[in-house]
Order: C-alpha cells, then sequence, then structure tokens
C-alpha cells in the first residue's frame, strides 16, 4: 500500500499505510472509510485524508457516469464495482437502491439505509417517496454483508419480499437484490427468492 500513498504521502506513505492496515485491516475498508474513520487513523495526515477522499470520489464518478450512460446490468462489472465501492467495503450492513426505467435506464441511486453490523432496516416511505420523484418504473436494491458472505439471510429474504410487494401495489417493481459479500455479489432473482 505504500508505494500507491507515495504521491500523496511522500516520504511518510509507509508510516501512513501500516496505520491504514492496523487500523482498517486492508486497503478495501480504508478506501471505503468516512472522512471521521480516516482521520482517526491518520491524525497527524489530513492532507492524505483528503487526497483519499477525493481519489474515491474520481473513481466513484467514473463509474456512475458508465452506468447513467447505458440499461443498468446486473451482471454488468461496472456496475457491480460501483456497488462495492458505495457499500462493499462498509463495517455495518447499508441497504442502497438503484432506480431504473421500464427498460433498466438508470435515473439515480443512493444509500437508503445504514444500519449494524448484522443488520439494516429498510426506510420503504423514503425508498418510494425517492422512486416517485425520479419517476422510476423499477429498484434494484443492493445491501452488504460485513461478514464478508454474499448468502442471503432468512431475513434479507423476509425483507426484499415485503419491500417487493409494497412496491408492486403502486406500480413499482423490485427487479432484484443483490447482496454484496467480500468476493462475490449474489443476485436473490437468480437465485429464485425474489
Amino acid at each position: 500500500m505504500a508505494p500507491l500513498l507515495e504521491p500523496f504521502a511522500g516520504r511518510h506513505s509507509q508510516v501512513a499505510a501500516d496505520r491504514l492496515i492496523v487500523h482498517f485491516g486492508g486497503l478495501g475498508r480504508a478506501l471505503s472509510a468516512s472522512r471521521e474513520q480516516l482521520a482517526t487513523a491518520l491524525p497527524d495526515h489530513s492532507d492524505l485524508v483528503t487526497a483519499i477522499l477525493a481519489a474515491r470520489a474520481l473513481f466513484e464518478a467514473g463509474l456512475r457516469e458508465r452506468i447513467s450512460r447505458t440499461q443498468v446490468g446486473i451482471a454488468d462489472s461496472d456496475y457491480r464495482q460501483y456497488l462495492r465501492m458505495q457499500i462493499g467495503k462498509s463495517a455495518t450492513e447499508c441497504l442502497h437502491a438503484t432506480f431504473v426505467t421500464h427498460d433498466w435506464a438508470y435515473l439515480g441511486d443512493e444509500r437508503m439505509a445504514s444500519g449494524t453490523p448484522g443488520q439494516v432496516d429498510s426506510n420503504l416511505r423514503g425508498l418510494l417517496s425517492r422512486a416517485f420523484d425520479l419517476g422510476a418504473s423499477g429498484i434494484i436494491l443492493a445491501h452488504n454483508h460485513p461478514s464478508g458472505s454474499s448468502e442471503p439471510s432468512a431475513a434479507d429474504i423476509s425483507l426484499t419480499q415485503r419491500i417487493a410487494a409494497f412496491t408492486r401495489s403502486v406500480d413499482i417493481v423490485v427487479l432484484d437484490h443483490l447482496i454484496v459479500g467480500e468476493d462475490d455479489i449474489v443476485s436473490m432473482k437468480e437465485r429464485g427468492l425474489l
């Protein structure tokens, strides 16, 4: 990690890399950390914290631009990488929604809820409100498992079915729910759970 930080941290790159690894356990979690979390790990390197956040924002903007110009594809590597950047390394479970038209054209996306390391509660009113604001016909849900597993739990299945029934009542379809694990992303639709 030190060589990657060297353009930003200079001669302090090894110290900064060591602190990030000790604090976060690896590059992935460090790159998805909040400003406050990075500042805690790197108290004497505010410029490096700013540079990490700027690099992340630039990369995320590039991925968002790519997915916003085409139909959203569940299997698309850019879309999956984007989800990993948004929620994949979070220490708590996060529910993310991508809003699309009837032919899967991208309308917008955002984090709808954050929970604990073991669960996330949905904000159905907020989800529907955002879908209506964007004129969405469909929603692709995604949430992460901080444990690293990409296997849907019984609670995940129940939540998805509840959200799907709720949105269906107003003619908005939950197209899929993706579970973002450490090494894989599992589609609940492909598993026959939606």
